[in-house]
């Protein structure tokens, strides 16, 4: 039986395999990786004995993946980027340098509280690296679970048992209306004054959790919408609006958005509100995310949400 660590084949068997796969073709891969054709195809020969399977149909000239080498080529490239990245971190540890910090985001969460928590981060966390990624919040939940993001802020929060969740802060949702619609006259509006639009949505997958909250809401008043348009990305809603198909609902961050054809209302009370928090892998811990954890509690979090962060 083999050890923790030690594997029938090595790494360059993997990098072999990768390249040719890349290609399509063990003389272009030869030629690409400097090294005779030949011991090209004994490695991935001694790479389909260690795996007990085929990785390649030959058709004379012409090669193609097997269902196996499918799967090898997808999950190996995946692995080959985590050994970068981990590399990369360890040159930086090495030079006295914090790590690569990834972080995903919402469109709502860079257009409201997040530009200001990261500049407060960098303040704390001397030569710290970042790098960012949007994304819906399902996407941003995934990602963190495969551990290809170390952290992502999103717009609800989930109940999660592979995540921990930091609660940060909740903001009014509002509505996008054309500025010629008969409600535009109005400073503000109640939900139900809605009851006859189309409501312009999210797809209800990227957010399930502030989808269900909207309808909710307007059941709460004793209507559902006449219509409802599912629509991405937000700048596609907006236009819609603007054409004059609907209205949007929209976080009150992110009443800029209005272009022209259209304005922002505020909704009255009660009404749904957008629940941002911070998601990272249960597991995770460093110094960035006690500093992560403070910051939060003392500049973001309400007296109850903060509690339930210790």
């Amino acid at each position: 039986m083999l050890s923790r660590y030690q594997l029938a084949y090595q790494l360059r068997h993997i990098a072999t395999f990768l390249t040719i796969a890349e290609e399509q073709s063990f003389r272009r891969a030869a030629e690409r990786l400097h090294i005779a054709q030949p011991a090209l195809s004994r490695q991935i020969a001694q790479l389909e004995d260690a795996l007990e399977c085929a990785l390649f149909h030959r058709e004379g000239r012409r090669i193609r993946l097997t269902p196996a080498g499918e799967f090898l080529y997808r999950e190996s490239g995946k692995a080959m980027q985590s050994l970068e990245t981990i590399a990369e971190q360890t040159r930086s540890v090495g030079q006295g340098r914090t790590v690569l910090l990834r972080l995903g985001y919402s469109s709502a969460a860079m257009s409201s509280f997040l530009p200001s928590l990261i500049r407060t981060i960098r303040s704390g966390l001397a030569g710290a690296e970042f790098s960012f990624v949007e994304r819906t919040s399902d996407q941003l939940m995934d990602a963190v679970i495969r551990g290809e993001l170390d952290a992502a802020f999103i717009l609800h929060r989930p109940e999660n048992p592979l995540l921990r969740m930091l609660p940060i802060r909740s903001e009014p949702v509002g509505v996008i209306l054309p500025d010629d619609h008969p409600l535009a006259a109005q400073d503000s509006l109640s939900l139900a004054a809605l009851k006859d639009e189309t409501f312009i949505l999210f797809p209800r997958r990227t957010n399930p959790v502030m989808y269900d909250e909207i309808l909710a809401a307007c059941h709460d008043q004793g209507f559902s919408p006449a219509r409802i348009r599912e629509v991405a990305p937000r700048s596609i809603a907006v236009g819609l609006v603007a054409v004059g198909d609907g209205i949007a609902t929209i976080a009150q961050s992110l009443r800029h958005s209005c272009v022209h054809g259209t304005c922002y209302r505020p909704l009255t009370e009660p009404a749904p509100r957008v629940r941002f928090s911070c998601i990272t892998a249960l597991e995770t811990r460093g110094e960035w995310l006690d500093l992560l954890r403070e910051i939060l509690e003392r500049d973001y979090a309400s007296s109850s949400a903060a509690s339930s962060l210790r």
